[in-house]
C-alpha cells in the first residue's frame, strides 16, 4: 500500500511529492515518522548537479519518532523522540572505529547519505550507531540541526584548531555559515568577522556572535584591514566557490588555518595560485561528522543555553508543500534562511 508521501527527485531541477509504500525496516535498520525536515543546500546540489537518479527520495535532516525497527536496534523503545545523522556509517571499518563514521569505508559517499526525510516515513540504518534521542526538555526545532549543518559548522572550527581568543573570518552566512559563527562564539574566539550581503541573514549572523559582518565585493581587503594587516588566524569557506576560497586564504595570517565546509557541487575542481598569499598556511576539509554520542553532544549546546540555532527557520510550510519550499530555498526568496517543514 503506497501511503508514505515523499518529496523525490524528478529530473534535473525537478522534484516531486510521490506516494511510496512504507519501508519495513531490516536487521539493523530504524522505521522513522517524520515530525520536522527541512531541505539543505546539499539537497539543491542533489537534484540540479550530481547524478542521483530520479526517483530517490530526498532529505537528510528531520526530527522523527521511532515507530519500528530490525534485529539489532537496541537502546531505543517505539514512540521514542529521536535524530539521525545525515552521514552514517558501519560501526566497523577502521574509520567508524577512529570515530570518522562520515567517512565509512563500506559506505561510500554518497550511499551513506541519509535520504527520505521530506517524506512522512524513511528508514535509518546501522540505527545503533547513528541514532539519539531527542531530550524531553529539547523541542523539534532546538534538535534538528545537530543531524547536519550543525555538526559541519562545529566540525570546521574545531578541524581547524581554533582556540579561545583566536581571530576568524567566516565566508557566507548561509545555513552552514551561520553555524560555523556560532560555533566560533561557542568555542571561544576573540574577533569574528561574518562575510555576507543579505541583510536577514546579516541580522542572524549578529545574533548569533558576528562582531562584525562585511560586503563580499571588498572583502578580503575589509578583513585585512579590520585585522591590521596581518590577517586571521582562522578563515572559514562555507560556500563553495573558486572566488571565496581565494579570498580565505589571501585573509588568512601566516601559519593559521583555512577550514573548508563549502560544497563545491558545480565546480569538480578548484585551484589555488601559488605566489606569497597562500604559502605556510594550514588547509583542512571537512565532511559532516556523525554519531550517536555527537549528536548528543550538540544536543546538548542547545539544551543547556550554549547555542540557540531555531532562528535560522525564517518559514514554515507543510510537508505536502515541499516542491514549492524547494522553489523558495534555491531562489533565497523573502529572507529565507531554513524552512521547517512538518507534515
Amino acid at each position: 500500500m503506497a501511503d508514505n508521501l515523499v518529496c523525490v527527485k524528478a529530473d534535473t531541477k525537478q522534484v516531486a511529492m510521490q506516494r511510496m509504500p512504507i519501508p519495513t525496516p531490516g536487521p539493523g535498520q530504524a522505521l522513522l515518522k517524520t515530525r520536522l525536515s527541512t531541505i539543505c543546500g546539499s539537497d539543491i546540489h542533489l537534484v540540479d548537479e550530481l547524478p542521483i537518479p530520479p526517483g530517490m527520495p530526498m532529505g537528510h535532516e528531520a526530527v522523527a519518532e521511532l515507530v519500528d525497527a530490525g534485529e539489532g536496534v537496541t537502546g531505543f523503545s517505539i514512540g521514542d523522540r529521536v535524530i539521525a545523522s545525515c552521514l552514517y556509517g558501519c560501526g566497523v571499518c577502521a574509520r567508524c572505529q577512529e570515530g570518522n563514521q562520515q567517512v565509512c569505508e563500506n559506505y561510500n559517499a554518497p550511499l551513506n547519505l541519509l535520504f527520505g526525510c521530506q517524506g512522512e516515513y524513511y528508514l535509518v540504518n546501522s540505527a545503533a550507531l547513528n541514532m539519539a534521542k531527542v531530550p524531553d526538555d529539547l523541542d523539534d526545532e532546538g534538535a534538528l540541526f545537530a543531524t547536519d549543518i550543525m555538526s559541519t559548522g562545529f566540525a570546521a572550527i574545531e578541524n581547524a584548531g581554533l582556540r579561545f581568543g583566536d581571530s576568524v573570518a567566516v565566508f557566507a552566512q548561509g545555513p552552514v555559515g551561520l553555524c560555523v559563527t556560532a560555533a566560533a562564539r561557542a568555542r571561544g574566539a576573540g574577533f569574528i568577522i561574518a562575510v555576507e550581503a543579505i541583510a536577514e541573514r546579516v541580522a542572524v549572523a549578529k545574533q548569533l556572535g558576528a562582531d562584525v559582518v562585511v560586503a563580499p565585493a571588498a572583502a578580503a581587503d575589509e578583513i585585512m584591514r579590520l585585522s591590521g594587516g596581518k590577517g586571521v588566524d582562522v578563515a572559514v569557506e562555507a560556500l563553495g566557490s573558486q572566488v571565496t576560497l581565494e579570498n580565505a586564504f589571501r585573509v588568512t595570517r601566516f601559519g593559521g588555518v583555512v577550514s573548508s565546509v563549502g560544497v563545491y557541487g558545480a565546480f569538480p575542481t578548484v585551484s589555488l595560485p601559488t605566489d606569497g598569499a597562500f604559502l605556510h598556511r594550514r588547509f583542512v576539509t571537512t565532511l559532516c561528522p556523525g554519531g550517536s554520542d555527537r549528536l548528543r553532544r550538540l544536543m546538548d549546546l542547545t539544551r543547556y543555553r550554549k547555542v540557540d540555532l531555531r532562528p535560522l527557520f525564517t518559514h514554515h510550510m507543510k510537508l505536502s508543500e515541499t516542491v514549492a519550499a524547494y522553489d523558495l530555498f534555491r531562489d533565497r526568496r523573502n529572507g529565507v534562511i531554513k524552512i521547517a517543514l512538518r507534515p
